[in-house]
Formats: structure tokens, C-alpha cells, sequence
């Protein structure tokens, strides 16, 4: 059931109308529960008994690791047993096939048949929420939850089921000892980050997949300024609509009355890798830096061990996003600059520093804004293409002007202007927190502004293929 569709709105108006009528807290979860498993089986009955099993093995885990601790003092076994059995089940499912095909490709073995295994929809999501919440049981930051169903709950939570954000345990737990209520406060703000949203989706983000998907379609009878184009239009494309995905699944949840956090935060105005992944995908990059790169020694045992840290937990994560080389090696790039660019931060706050003003040089800002936004947009296209061999021809035509098909899509030019002076003006007014600050309804300007922004939406929206690009992964 995807978010822009008739039967989610239907959906959605139902489960308000039950939940809004519902005063014991108990009974609001349970109806929540049971919405997110309908909402689950309307795109993939085979796998809700997969999601359901996952969460009551992770609740279980939780309640082992306790008992344990106040036996042995320690739950790391049960920890292990529960990582292990996660990583292994999203293994199977994503990986498999993948490291099967690789391994008769790299011996010659083409007889072998390769494993056609269906990945089940959010699998990479949940799991890594089913270990946040085991290991924070272990860590003693949220006690083990006694009923299996809260589990379930923030397992499966609808909302953020299928592309996240992945929300910790220990910031989603508590809530399920909170009593919620639908607010006209909650409801607004919710409201406002839905249609947020559904602009960049539909508006932005599927438009402009037209022209990326013809020029990715054939790259090598394109221009090198097509291939440009194409890529600066996927770098939009990819942002607008997984930002507007997030934007859509925290807007819901807060109607509800439910916290899911920020996703995203003006990454395209980020002055270094380390700041870029501070701002884009929030979710996970704070899953990975504290369930992966803090556990492998983090920066504590020395710069060499921190830069080699850092590296791995980059190349996990572009594994994470899919069983291909291609993101492999997004991965590996990516934990290249961080690398390349922690050793020069170490460097120059080792022998230089401005003894003058406490404020960095707006200058040199600017110029690692650029560089920095330039890298992030270049890595786009290995992680778009289908394979290596595309997304060379893809660099290669660009970088030397190959000759072919002029398609310059104007939607790209004028959507890149739009998001970047957006960026650019919450950059400079807002001071660089690019987080949506809801307007005030109450007030009559206001309105009309909300009014004239829904239309927009109805007037440029693009009728076509609305699937979300991380429902993939």
C-alpha cells in the first residue's frame, strides 16, 4: 500500500476515526498493530509471518538478555545469538543470491544455478531495528518490554515499515508508555510534512525521473552534457523523493502522536563528508556510527584504527542499500573521502589556526560546500546505474564530452534551482538547521500559503509511476 494512493487515504480516514474514538492506551496500540500488519499483508502477505516472527524473536531475546544479566552479570551471549540470527535472516534474504552469482562468476562455475530469493518489503529496515532494540537491552538503555505486542509494534510500525526512518528502541519504546491523542498541534504539523512531502514526490522527484531514466536507459548514445544533466537530475531525484518519503512517514506517525525524528536536514549544503552524513539519512547514519562504528573501537584506540573504523562502517553501509557491487563501491568511495577528509581535518587543526576570528572563512566554506556537494552528486551515479559498466560510461561521457544525443530535460534545471535556493536560503536564514518549521494555521496568510502550495501539487504533479526509490533496499 503506498502512501499516494486512494487505498492508503481510505486507510488512513479509517484508522483516525477508530483511533480517535479509542480512550484506553492499550486498545490504541493494539489497533495500531493491527493496522500495521494490514498495511504490511496489502503489499506482502507471504512475509507478514516473517515480520511477525522477527519481532517476537527480538521481544524474546530482549527478555533473555535481561534474566541473563542478573545471572551471569552479563547478556552478551543472548546479544550475540540475537545479532547473529538478525544478520543472518536479512543475509538469506538479500544476500544470498547476490554472493552466489559473484562466487560462479569468480570461478567459472556458470552451471550453478543462482538462488532467485524474493527480498520481503522493509526487511533491511526492521532488522536493523529489531537489533537497535536487543542492543539496547543490552547496553541498559531501555528496559526489555514485557508484552510482545509493544515489540511488534515498534518493529512493524507502519509508518516507517518500508523506507524508515529506522528508529532506535530507546527513542521509540517510551513512547509506547505515553498516552496519545490526536492533537490539533500534531495534526497540523502533520499535516504540513505530508504535503511537504507528497511536493517533492510527486512533483519533483517523479518528474524528474523521466529524463534520468531515459538517459540511465542507454548512456553511451548521450551527450556528456545529457549524462551531466541526468546526473545532477538523480542526485535531486534521489534526495526529494526518499526526503519526501520520510517527510509522508513522520507526518503520519505524528498524527498519531508519535515522534520519529528528523531524516533529513539541507544535506546538499554540507561542508564535509562527516557533515553530509550528519544531514542525510540521519537514521541510519546514526544506526551505523552507534551500533557499527562505535563497537568497532569508534576513534578510541588511536587515528589509524579511527580512519580504518571508518572506512568499514561506510562500505557496510553501502552494502546495506543493495546486494550489488555498484553500491559496494558507492560504499567504498564514500569511506574513501570520509577517510581522506578526517586525516586532513586532523592535520590542519594540528598545524594551523586562526588566531584572528573564532569564525571559520566564509571563503573556504563556500569552495567545501561545493567540492564537497560536487563528490556526493558525482557518487550518485554508481549507486543509479545498473552496473559498473554503465556507470563508467556514464563518468567517462561526462568527463571527456562524448559526442551523441542532446536531451536536456528543462525540469532538471529548473528543479535543481528550486531545491538548492532552498538550501541555500535555510543554509543562511535558518543558520544551517534546514529541519521543517511548521507555519501557524491559525493565521490567515498562512492558509492561503498552505492553500496555494496544495495546489501546486495538484497543478504540476506528475501521473505516472509513484513507487519510492528505498523500497528497494
Amino acid at each position: 500500500m503506498n502512501f499516494i494512493s486512494v487505498k492508503f487515504v481510505l486507510f488512513f480516514t479509517a484508522l483516525l476515526l477508530l483511533y480517535r474514538f479509542i480512550k484506553k492506551e492499550k486498545c490504541k496500540q493494539l489497533l495500531l498493530l493491527a493496522a500495521s500488519y494490514v498495511f504490511y499483508a496489502a503489499a506482502s502477505v507471504k512475509f507478514m509471518l516473517l515480520l511477525a516472527l522477527m519481532s517476537l524473536l527480538t521481544w524474546a531475546i530482549g527478555i533473555w538478555i535481561q534474566r541473563y544479566k542478573e545471572k551471569e552479570k552479563t547478556g552478551k551471549r543472548p546479544l550475540v545469538i540475537g545479532i547473529v540470527i538478525c544478520l543472518s535472516v536479512l543475509g538469506y534474504f538479500k544476500y544470498c543470491g547476490f554472493f552466489v552469482e559473484s562466487f560462479t562468476e569468480l570461478f567459472g562455475l556458470q552451471q550453478l544455478d543462482t538462488l532467485n530469493i524474493i527480498l520481503p518489503l522493509g526487511i533491511s529496515f526492521y532488522t536493523f531495528q529489531a537489533i537497535s532494540y536487543i542492543c539496547d537491552v543490552y547496553l541498559g538503555k531501555i528496559q526489555p518490554v514485557s508484552e510482545p505486542w509493544k515489540v511488534m509494534l515498534y518493529i512493524g510500525f507502519f509508518p516507517q515499515i518500508v523506507s524508515g526512518p529506522i528508529v532506535k528502541a530507546r527513542d521509540f519504546v517510551p513512547q509506547l508508555y505515553t498516552e496519545h491523542k490526536i492533537t490539533k498541534e500534531n495534526l497540523s504539523y502533520g499535516v504540513q510534512l505530508i504535503i511537504t512531502g507528497l511536493f517533492k514526490k510527486v512533483v519533483v522527484a517523479d518528474r524528474l525521473g523521466v529524463g534520468v531514466d531515459a538517459v540511465y536507459a542507454a548512456p553511451a548514445v548521450y551527450s556528456g552534457t545529457s549524462l551531466l544533466v541526468a546526473a545532477i537530475g538523480y542526485a535531486i531525484q534521489i534526495y526529494c523523493d526518499f526526503s519526501g518519503y520520510s517527510d509522508m512517514a513522520i507526518g503520519v506517525a505524528r498524527i498519531l502522536g508519535y515522534n520519529l525524528g528528523v531524516n533529513f536536514n539541507i544535506p546538499y549544503i554540507s561542508k564535509n563528508p562527516s557533515d553530509f552524513w550528519r544531514r542525510w539519512h540521519i537514521s541510519l547514519s546514526s544506526w551505523f556510527k552507534e551500533y557499527v562504528y562505535i563497537p568497532l573501537g569508534g576513534n578510541r584506540k588511536g587515528k589509524a584504527r579511527t580512519h580504518c573504523n571508518l572506512f568499514i562502517t561506510m562500505l557496510l553501509s553501502g552494502l546495506w542499500h543493495g546486494a550489488n557491487w555498484t553500491f559496494v563501491a558507492w560504499g567504498a568511495c564514500h569511506g574513501l573521502t570520509s577517510t581522506v577528509n578526517k586525516i586532513y581535518r586532523d592535520i590542519r587543526e594540528k598545524n594551523t589556526r586562526d588566531r584572528t576570528s573564532g569564525k571559520e572563512n566564509k571563503v573556504a566554506e563556500v569552495i567545501s560546500i561545493i567540492i564537497n556537494v560536487a563528490i556526493a552528486w558525482l557518487l550518485w551515479i554508481p549507486f543509479r546505474a545498473d552496473n559498473f559498466s554503465d556507470a563508467m560510461t556514464v563518468i567517462k561521457g561526462i568527463f571527456t564530452n562524448q559526442q551523441g544525443i542532446s536531451y536536456i530535460y528543462e525540469w532538471t534545471i529548473v528543479y535543481t534551482l528550486l531545491i538548492m535556493g532552498i538550501q541555500i536560503y535555510r543554509k543562511i536564514v535558518w543558520k544551517g538547521d534546514g529541519v521543517w518549521k511548521p507555519l501557524d494555521l491559525n493565521k490567515f496568510r498562512n492558509q492561503v500559503l498552505f492553500c496555494t502550495f496544495a495546489l501546486l501539487i495538484v497543478v504540476f504533479a506528475y501521473v505516472g509511476d509513484t513507487a519510492f526509490i528505498y523500497a528497494n533496499f
